[in-house]
């Protein structure tokens, strides 16, 4: 019954594989489907052998532990977005979820979740980048308000030399015309932040592989 079962996720498009339960924390792999092979490089001469020989990280990772909790109480599991790191230096990204069939069979569907970090690493870079704007945006408007303000402060005291009060209106006219260009860039900037939020809230409703 349980290779019936595993024959339906032969071409599910997330990877697949199922580990048997030999003895408390030991694993022989049992199936892997056609994308779990593409995602892991599987190497299918590696059926039958132990879980923790062909992929011997996943100890450190507690994935081991969490096959066994998944085991003992016949609840399903969820395992968000994680990063693995290889012996071989590779890191692979993966979002697995658990869940026993039969008596002794652990099932596990992944899916490779490196192009959702590559998406939020790319977020927190513009973010940054973002923050550096706005710093600096701000920092030229306050200087720039501050210079006229104090012109302002001195036509009030010196109103009656005309060439001082033309000079003045010219620098605090050129001042508020690079306030209001600035002010515009801000807004752009910060109209551009909410369409990448609302972009990633888009993307993190939508691109669950379980829903």
């Amino acid at each position: 019954m349980e290779n019936d079962l595993l024959k339906l996720y032969d071409d599910f498009t997330l990877g697949v594989a199922a580990y048997q339960r030999i003895s408390p924390n030991t694993y022989k792999i049992y199936y892997i489907n056609k994308v779990g092979v593409l995602l892991d490089r599987f190497n299918l001469n590696h059926l039958g052998k132990y879980l923790h020989e062909v992929y011997p990280e996943i100890v450190s990772f507690g994935f081991i532990d969490q096959l066994e909790e998944v085991f003992d109480s016949d609840q399903e599991m969820t395992i968000p977005f994680h990063a693995y790191e290889k012996p071989d230096g590779e890191i692979l990204y993966r979002a697995n979820k658990l869940k026993k069939i039969g008596t002794d069979l652990i099932l596990n569907i992944y899916n490779d979740e490196s192009e959702t970090y590559s998406y939020i690493r790319d977020m927190k870079d513009n973010n940054q980048r973002l923050n550096k704007a706005l710093d600096l945006i701000s920092h030229d408007i306050r200087g720039e308000v501050t210079t006229s303000l104090g012109l302002i402060e001195l036509l009030k005291q010196e109103f009656d030399e005309t060439n001082d009060v033309e000079a003045s209106l010219q620098i605090i006219q050129r001042n508020m015309e690079n306030i209001d260009f600035k002010i515009h860039a801000l807004v752009h900037l910060l109209f551009e932040k909410s369409d990448q939020m609302n972009d990633m809230k888009s993307w993190d409703n939508n691109s669950s592989p379980y829903r």
